[in-house]
């Protein structure tokens, strides 16, 4: 007896589960006939992604690790900050501010590239910052007279839209980091289990409501990648899952949490 009541509660929740996964199916062809219709906006039902995995994080600033970071740019530090944060060392000095942003400028001859390309070189010199980084834009058409390569942040993996460096080239070696386009994370993320993100369908209409409020122009989504944005503007730093959607006439950043929406020609 026993055994056949397992079984029939087994059945339906097998049902009661094929069921959730049939309605929610039903919701996104929905959402994509919607776009279609209210935008003339294409999108192929294989390019939809599932549901958001990341979960919302905080970032304490690690002082520590700053100042391990600063040594690491800049070799011994002969001059480390009290109440400023400009750090000095044999290789030239660097600012780091409490929101992420830093800069550093080099001495002659501190950062020679060598045989190296600029974006093996800003990899390498990350990596020794204990940064995870990948290459997201090079200029390299005068090297070795100049160069610029702006690398991206990730955290296990995951990219950071808006942790990225600019490092500037000249003469064959590295001149410099730009403060105004480069930020860090601070510290270690922590993730934060109280917060939950929009499913798919919520996000495909948040943005067919705001491509006509905006009077968007686009006939097709063409991508979904998934990914942190930075709000340094709180205290703890706050990581937001955001999906980063490309289009045939630009791209744009789902907040998963909010519902926002920013195209990126906004952070240039």
């Amino acid at each position: 007896m026993l055994a056949c009541v397992n079984f029939f509660l087994l059945v339906l929740v097998l049902h009661r589960q094929q069921e959730i996964q049939s309605y929610s199916e039903n919701a996104r062809e929905d959402a994509i006939t919607v776009l279609w219709n209210t935008c003339r906006i294409e999108l192929d039902r294989e390019l939809l992604p599932e549901e958001m995995e990341l979960l919302p994080m905080v970032v304490q600033r690690d002082q520590a690790l700053e100042q391990s970071q600063a040594a690491a740019l800049l070799g011994e530090l002969t001059a480390t900050p009290s109440d400023s944060m400009r750090y000095e060392g044999a290789n030239g000095a660097a600012q780091f501010y409490i929101n992420g942003a830093f800069s550093a400028e080099f001495v002659q001859g501190a950062y020679p590239v060598g045989e190296s390309t600029p974006e093996e070189f800003a990899l390498t010199l990350m990596e020794g910052l204990g940064i995870d980084a990948q290459v997201q834009a090079a200029d390299t058409a005068a090297w070795p007279r100049q160069a610029v390569v702006i690398v991206r942040e990730s955290w296990e993996g995951v990219p950071i839209f808006d942790c990225t460096a600019t490092l500037v080239f000249q003469d064959g070696e590295l001149r410099e980091i730009q403060r105004d386009t480069s930020h860090r994370l601070v510290g270690t993320p922590q993730p934060v289990s109280s917060e939950g993100c929009l499913d798919t369908v919520t996000l495909l209409l948040r943005f067919a409501d705001y491509v006509k409020q905006n009077s968007r122009v686009c006939s097709q989504i063409t991508g979904f990648s998934a990914g942190y944005a930075m709000d340094a503007q709180t205290e703890p730093t706050r990581l937001i899952p955001t999906w980063y959607v490309t289009t045939d006439n630009g791209a744009y950043y789902w907040n998963a949490v909010t519902g926002d929406i920013r195209p990126e020609q906004a952070d240039t």
